[in-house]
C-alpha cells in the first residue's frame, strides 16, 4: 500500500506541474502577443516619423515612440517568455543592456521631438533613429525571422 500510496502522489505532482506548466505557457503567449503588439506600432510610429511633412508630425510620432519604448520592461519582458517569439535569452543574461537600450531610445525620441518642436532640423536625426534606437536591441537580443 505505501508503494500506492508514493505512486500517486509522485503522479500528482507530474500533473500538476504540466498543469502549471500549460498555465505559464498561456500567460506567456499573451504578454509576447502584447508586445509583439507594442513592437508593430514602434514600426508604424517609426515609419510615420520618417513620413513626416511637417515638424508637428515627426514631434507627434517622436513622442508616440518615447511612450512605447518606455513600455519596455520587466512586464514586457518577463523571464522565461523568449519560447514562442524572436527574443533571445541574451534579454534576460544582459538584462542591464537590454533596458539601456530601450532607455537610449527614449532619450532619442524625445531628442527628436524637442529639436522639431524647436523648428530644428531633424532629419539626420529620424534616419540615424533606426540604427541608434532599434538596432541597438535588434542585433544583439533579436533572433531573425524564421524562413518559411
Amino acid at each position: 500500500m505505501p508503494k500506492v500510496r508514493w505512486l500517486f502522489i509522485l503522479m500528482a505532482g507530474m500533473f500538476l506541474t504540466t498543469g502549471l506548466s500549460i498555465a505559464s505557457a498561456a500567460q506567456f503567449d499573451k504578454v509576447i502577443e502584447g508586445r509583439q503588439d507594442l513592437m508593430k506600432g514602434i514600426g508604424a510610429a517609426s515609419k510615420a516619423m520618417r513620413s513626416a511633412t511637417d515638424a508637428a508630425g515627426v514631434a507627434a510620432s517622436a513622442d508616440k515612440l518615447a511612450a512605447a519604448f518606455a513600455k519596455i520592461n520587466a512586464d514586457t519582458f518577463p523571464k522565461g517568455s523568449s519560447d514562442g517569439s524572436r527574443s533571445k535569452p541574451e534579454i534576460w543574461e544582459q538584462w542591464d543592456k537590454f533596458t539601456a537600450a530601450a532607455k537610449n531610445a527614449v532619450t532619442l525620441a524625445e531628442a527628436i521631438a524637442t529639436k522639431a518642436r524647436a523648428g530644428g532640423s531633424t532629419a539626420e536625426l529620424v534616419k540615424a533613429f533606426g540604427k541608434n534606437a532599434c538596432g541597438t536591441c535588434h542585433r544583439p537580443f533579436r533572433k531573425p525571422k524564421q524562413k518559411s
